[in-house]
């Protein structure tokens, strides 16, 4: 059987360039942390599940979000510090796909989505993994949102802190603002408070864990707005939420894999064998010393790949049927 191992790539190499040993990084100019720090994590966490075949996915232009909401992640760009950082990893972010097309890595973006839609097309039903020999697929992503794919074949993973989050986890105490009784219920209760990582505006002065509590009294959300109109929940929170309802819808049309609207297009995806030549000459371009030795034919990623690549034509399969 298959696992899969679904990386953000954007979210990670972005995030890298926070890294304070990652962002002083340069060579001739040019800012290599996010590339570096990319190309390093997907080794790392590959190496943590040896027999998985990693794919990358990378971020289109899901545009009508920021139409549904004019302050979405605009946050990014707000000081001149998050500016530079922005545009130096859009720089690199062309390097980073052709260095993971030398390392052999499964990369698949679509046009009009983010790589969060896509995560979420290719484990929405879980039902077909059996039909393509797959039984598992781990998310690698920083960004929670990507818990409401959790189920008994999905699971998620921290790139920073390597904490997993299963859907056992998530119904108990190891998650924060928990334990949530379903993916659903967190994502409902997130779109009631809001999301500050990508700048999308909730319900004021309702955090997750007032969200989750008035929802389970009341039975959902529903539920708070019909107490509301009886006259029995008479609470400045509950009347709040009623009154941003169509808040609460935007954000889960932009939050919810299941409501984005139909692409126009299926994700194209790539692939090259692993090349340990080519992967030598562009770290030299780069300047990337460190890198290139665990990049040489007999390095820490030959081994891995030598692990997970007898399951590579059944994952490509799944994706090109499913992305």
């Amino acid at each position: 059987m298959s696992h899969i191992l679904l990386i953000d790539g954007n979210n990670i190499g972005y995030a890298s360039m926070y890294v304070p040993a990652l962002s002083r990084l340069q060579h001739n100019g040019q800012s290599t942390g996010g590339l570096m720090g990319l190309a390093q994590s997907v080794i790392r966490i590959s190496a943590l599940f040896p027999e998985a075949v990693p794919v990358v996915l990378w971020d289109g232009h899901a545009g009508w979000r920021k139409e549904l909401c004019p302050e979405y992640k605009e946050n990014r760009k707000d000081t001149p510090e998050k500016v530079s950082v922005a545009q130096s990893w859009r720089q690199q972010q062309p390097w980073a796909a052709a260095l993971l097309m030398q390392m052999g890595v499964l990369q698949a973006r679509a046009m009009d989505a983010e790589a969060d839609d896509l995560a979420g097309r290719l484990t929405h039903n879980t039902e077909a993994f059996g039909d393509y020999g797959i039984d598992r697929i781990t998310l690698a992503s920083g960004d929670t949102d990507w818990w409401q794919a959790l189920s008994d074949s999905v699971d998620w993973l921290s790139p920073i802190t390597d904490k997993s989050v299963t859907l056992e986890t998530l119904r108990s105490d190891g998650v924060k603002d928990g334990p949530f009784e379903s993916p659903y219920e967190y994502l409902l209760a997130k779109a009631i408070a809001g999301d500050a990582s990508d700048n999308i505006p909730g319900v004021p002065g309702v955090g997750i864990t007032t969200a989750l509590k008035l929802l389970r009294h009341h039975g959902g959300l529903d539920g708070i707005g019909e107490a509301v109109a009886n006259g029995s929940a008479k609470d400045q929170k509950s009347q709040a939420i009623t009154k941003h309802r169509e808040t609460i819808e935007r954000n889960r049309t932009i939050m919810d894999w299941s409501l984005a609207p139909a692409s126009s297009e299926r994700a194209g995806f790539l692939r090259l064998s692993f090349a340990a030549a080519e992967c030598a000459d562009f770290c030299a371009g780069f300047g990337l010393n460190r890198l290139a030795d665990r990049l040489q034919p007999h390095g820490d990623w030959a081994l891995l790949v030598s692990r997970h690549i007898r399951h590579v034509p059944a994952v490509c399969d799944y994706i090109e049927a499913h992305a």
